[in-house]
């Protein structure tokens, strides 16, 4: 995992200019390239058979995925990052008004 010191400054790295939901190619910035955003909503919705994504009560929420999906896995990525800014972990409000 690190030291408290590498953890802190990849936490930073990840948090500065919200580097963990895009990245720079060839001067232009390209939104939710890596794929930490992407496999969290994998993983939480279409995962299994049985996830949320699949179900036919519900998949229509979720296929196709929606800006606002998108964006709210980004602000939980966001909320857990901040928790550990200080290479610990400190618990971290989940504001509707902030996120």
């Amino acid at each position: 995992m690190g030291s408290k010191t590498e953890i802190r400054i990849n936490v930073e790295e990840l948090l500065f200019d919200n580097a963990y939901r895009s990245k720079v190619v060839d001067n232009k910035k390209l939104w939710f390239t890596p794929m930490e955003v992407l496999d969290l909503i994998y993983h939480q919705l279409f995962f299994t058979a049985n996830s949320l994504g699949w179900q036919p009560t519900t998949s229509h929420y979720f296929q196709p995925l929606a800006p606002q999906t998108l964006a709210l896995a980004a602000a939980a990525i966001h909320c857990v990052l901040s928790e550990y800014a200080n290479a610990k972990k400190a618990t971290v409000m989940f504001p509707q008004d902030e996120y």
